[in-house]
């Protein structure tokens, strides 16, 4: 394995195994209503983020369209962030059980003293449960694709173990998997969310953090 190769799993396991976009109640999308929201959780670094939401009508589904972004909250290191744009709908439904799936494109980026990255990459989520209006419980499972990466690497990483390292981009870094479950209730106008689950790599390695754990708070209008 070339140290190009260590650095590009070094940021595979840092940058591209970030916290997939939240779950939230499809039962309660109406066209036209709002959400703000804010989420906390551990994948696998501590991650604060804050976002808002529109739900429209699109072929006889409702999209809630929601924008995001977050920081590694440790230190509060602005030069580890996460943005994000992403849409969640039902794909079917049968009385209260819902199939819904997500879409995600995400731009992530982290500074250290090894390498400089940005990554643009993209999530799909599936999941089925139950939701009703106060309520939802569900089993998630997504994919998180590295789809282009650019890598400065350090001075410092360059004169004391590879001075031949390559900066540059390079395509697809990786990916991860995240299975698990999410679930949540609503409080008038404020919904809370749940999500916990294991993340595996494109290859089902184990993650230097194998699970995910996240706390989401939202409010519609």
């Amino acid at each position: 394995m070339t140290r190009t190769s260590i650095t590009l799993g070094l940021l595979l396991t840092v940058l591209v195994a970030a916290d997939a976009a939240g779950q939230w109640n499809v039962a309660r999308f109406e066209p036209g209503r709002n959400r703000v929201y804010t989420t906390f959780g551990m994948d696998p670094a501590m991650i604060g983020s804050v976002g808002y939401g529109r739900v429209v009508e699109l072929g006889g589904h409702n999209f809630q369209l929601t924008g995001d972004v977050g920081a590694v909250t440790a230190g509060l290191d602005s030069r580890d962030f996460r943005a994000r744009v992403g849409t969640q709908t039902s794909l079917l439904e049968w009385k209260s059980v819902h199939l819904t799936g997500s879409a995600t494109f995400i731009t992530r980026g982290t500074d250290n003293s090894i390498y400089r990255g940005l990554n643009f990459g993209a999530d799909l989520t599936g999941s089925l449960g139950v939701y009703r209006q106060g309520w939802f419980a569900a089993g998630e499972f997504g994919f998180d694709k590295a789809i282009i990466t650019h890598i400065t690497h350090s001075d410092w990483y360059k004169e004391n173990y590879y001075p031949g390292a390559k900066d540059g981009w390079y395509l697809d870094a990786g990916g991860t998997y995240h299975y698990g479950l999410a679930g949540g209730f609503a409080l008038g106008r404020t919904e809370i969310v749940g999500r916990f689950g294991l993340l595996r790599t494109e290859r089902f390695k184990e993650l230097a953090t194998p699970a995910y754990v996240s706390l989401g708070v939202g409010f519609g209008f």
